[in-house]
């Protein structure tokens, strides 16, 4: 190895991050300075070889860049991917949650108000009596009649009715 190409590797590893990447942008570098001396009268090759270097090297290390980029998003996708229902599961919820919402309309008024303020709103039983100035035990009742009957409609049991 000559002087020359232990200089320019020194000089490409500091743009580069393998070994082999800057190995493929000396031998390109040295190739399209030939290409380009064998054309035109070249004042200082060495110059040129060095500017050629590094131009690749940076191009080099975008292209990794990018790759390892897109090779995350993809890793990311595929790891997603995963954790995603299959499109008959989610036709399959997608169903049985119209009937469930088909369940809670059917519901007499005073039940769904307390069913969806404690399911939705997330109050407690105690809280829902208050506010809507029954007994925790009726709020109770109204809880079970709720879920009994949204189950027998979602489960296809009409003896709810």
């Amino acid at each position: 190895m000559d002087f020359l190409t232990a200089k320019l590797r020194r000089f490409v590893r500091t743009y580069v991050e393998s070994r082999e990447d800057a190995e493929d942008v000396i031998q390109e570098a040295y190739v399209r300075l030939l290409r380009y001396s064998a054309q035109h009268a070249v004042e200082n090759p060495e110059h040129l070889l060095f500017s050629t270097a590094r131009n690749l090297a940076v191009d080099a290390r975008r292209r990794r860049k990018a790759r390892e980029g897109t090779e995350a998003r993809y890793a990311l996708l595929e790891a997603c991917a995963l954790d995603w229902p299959a499109a008959d599961e989610v036709l399959d919820a997608r169903q049985r949650l119209k009937h469930v919402e088909a369940a809670i309309t059917l519901l007499p008024p005073r039940c769904r108000e307390v069913f969806l303020l404690h399911r939705l709103d997330g109050m407690s039983y105690s809280e829902i009596a208050t506010h809507c100035g029954i007994s925790v035990s009726a709020v109770e009742k109204h809880i079970a009649r709720a879920c009994l009957h949204i189950d027998a409609k979602v489960h296809g049991d009409d003896s709810s009715r």
